[in-house]
Order: C-alpha cells, then sequence, then structure tokens
C-alpha cells in the first residue's frame, strides 16, 4: 500500500501543513473545502499560498512547525529534506515490515 487514506472530523480543529510549494498547493485546496482553521508553515511559501494568507482563508507562519500543536500535521517537506526527514522516522519508529 503506498498510500494511506485518512477520514477524521475536522469542524473546529487545527490543521498545521508544512510547505509552501505545489505539493503544499494541492492539499490546501482540499483543506480548504474543510471547516477546519488551516496553519500552513513555510520558509519559503508561493504566490497562491500567500494570497490565501492575505484572504485569509489560512494562516502563513513562516518557519518550522512544532508536532504537538494540531490535531492532523500533513508534512510536505522539499526534496532535498525529505530523506532526512524519512531516515529520522525510520530511527525513532524502528525499521517495520510492511503487511501483505
Amino acid at each position: 500500500m503506498q498510500h494511506f487514506p485518512i477520514f477524521i472530523a475536522v469542524q473546529n480543529r487545527q490543521i498545521v501543513l508544512s510547505g509552501g510549494g505545489e505539493a503544499a498547493v494541492a492539499k490546501l485546496r482540499l483543506l480548504m473545502k474543510t471547516e477546519a482553521k488551516i496553519v500552513t508553515f513555510a520558509v519559503k511559501a508561493c504566490d497562491e499560498i500567500k494570497t490565501w494568507a492575505a484572504q485569509e482563508r489560512l494562516q502563513l507562519v513562516p518557519r518550522a512547525p512544532s508536532h504537538q500543536m494540531a490535531h492532523l500535521l500533513c508534512e510536505r517537506q522539499e526534496e532535498e529534506e525529505e530523506e532526512a526527514t524519512r531516515e529520522r522516522s525510520q530511527r525513532e519508529c524502528g525499521r517495520r515490515r510492511p503487511h501483505r
């Protein structure tokens, strides 16, 4: 399984998304259809995200997020950071064999 679909109640919840590029924009388009309060953390946010922030459709914070601040953390980092994140997760969680 390459993707994990998740459905959670988001009304009156805060969702934190990390990233300011194309992948973040794709996720934000869906998240903005919900009743959640969206907080986007991005050191470099694209113009579309900045526009949404100016329209008060989301809150934009120009730094890295704290993983303890939201009900759901959708994390999308730039490619050069992905490998480091993956390695850190494997160290923290231990290697697990995939279920078949």
